[in-house]
């Protein structure tokens, strides 16, 4: 005789079954971008050792270009490398990856003749990227958002620790302080009326769950990207430049400049026009001509540009004071940081090509 089980008796098995599989998938997500993760990096280091000598790059670099991107507003977080790289638009990591492709790639290849310096506000912190000690380098902003990561995060437990007692002193100060949710809903009780008072207790109970699941999320995140870059050594042709102001930074590129009105641009609305700049370029290069076939002069431009958010009130009167900067512009139209170095590119090619 074929027996009947109870519907209840159906449902105690599938319930259980149904949580057993979506924790079993979870864990398998999670491990999976982990891997990713790691296997990008593990790439980077093993082709970091391998010497690129296929490629077809310039025999030698007679027009070094600088460009300088000033990046105001920088989150703490991201002056620490503390950041998902998945989710490039918190912290604007996706603006630094692209102008990091503008900068150094073409087709095939990375120029060789071009450094590239992010400039962190107000860590004064600076990345360096240099073209002609870069390896491997993938285009993609996920790849670049990992290497700015390795290059920013110090690894070691110092760093964990205090970056794990800073969301604790977070949430501490949250929950102490009158912006917490004890002291608002304090404050309105007087302010609520009877018939529609709500419990003092029930709604601070939900924040501190937030806060509290907010400091777990980053404190995986932190344990994340600590395993991911622990014992590892920094990417070649990546460096990083602590206590790097802009007032340093353009001294040494002004020692660096050619010294021919060549030397420091400023991207700007109200400068000349880039076109009618490098038309007088172009007419001193006729002259010159042939000490620059023979490798005798060397130029060297730098291009500062700001991000999303344009030149802070200090930078730009820094600038427009120095007698080394000029303002130079692409037209009157705001166009993204990435496009202002790739069109700045292109007239450096037209202008520099040696035939």
């Amino acid at each position: 005789m074929m027996k009947y089980f109870p519907a209840w008796s159906v449902l105690a098995l599938c319930i259980p079954a149904a949580a057993a599989f979506t924790v079993f998938r979870r864990s398998i997500y999670y491990n999976a971008d982990k891997l990713k993760d790691l296997t990008i990096i593990y790439a980077a280091d093993a082709a970091a050792e391998i010497n690129d000598h296929n490629n077809n790059f310039p025999p030698a670099n007679l027009h070094q270009r600088n460009i300088v991107v000033l990046c105001q507003n920088v989150s703490q977080d991201v002056a620490d490398g503390i950041f998902d790289v998945n989710n490039l638009l918190k912290g604007r990591i996706d603006v630094l990856a692209r102008c990091i492709t503008s900068a150094l790639w073409v087709s095939n290849r990375v120029r060789t003749d071009t450094n590239l310096f992010l400039m962190l506000s107000p860590h004064n912190i600076t990345i360096e990227v240099q073209g002609s000690c870069v390896r491997s380098l993938t285009p993609d902003e996920r790849t670049m958002a990992l290497y700015l990561q390795r290059t920013l995060w110090r690894c070691g437990k110092d760093k964990n620790n205090i970056q794990q007692q800073k969301g604790v002193q977070e949430l501490s100060s949250k929950m102490s302080t009158g912006s917490g949710p004890d002291s608002s809903f304090t404050n309105n009780i007087s302010k609520t009326p009877r018939s529609t008072y709500i419990n003092p207790k029930s709604a601070p109970m939900s924040e501190e769950k937030r806060l509290r699941d907010m400091r777990k999320g980053r404190d995986a995140m932190i344990h994340r990207i600590h395993i991911s870059h622990q014992g590892k050594s920094s990417l070649p042709g990546f460096i990083l430049h602590q206590d790097d102001t802009l007032q340093s930074r353009l001294n040494k590129l002004e020692s660096l400049s050619s010294g021919d009105g060549n030397g420091i641009w400023m991207l700007s609305e109200n400068g000349d026009p880039l076109w009618e700049v490098l038309e007088d370029q172009q007419q001193k290069q006729s002259n010159c001509a042939t000490k620059i076939s023979t490798g005798q002069n060397k130029t060297t431009t730098t291009l500062i540009v700001g991000n999303q958010l344009g030149y802070s009130e200090d930078d730009e009167k820094l600038l427009i004071g120095s007698p080394s900067v000029r303002e130079v512009s692409l037209g009157k139209l705001s166009i993204l940081t990435s496009q202002c170095i790739t069109i700045t590119h292109h007239y450096l090619d037209r202008l520099f090509e040696i035939e």
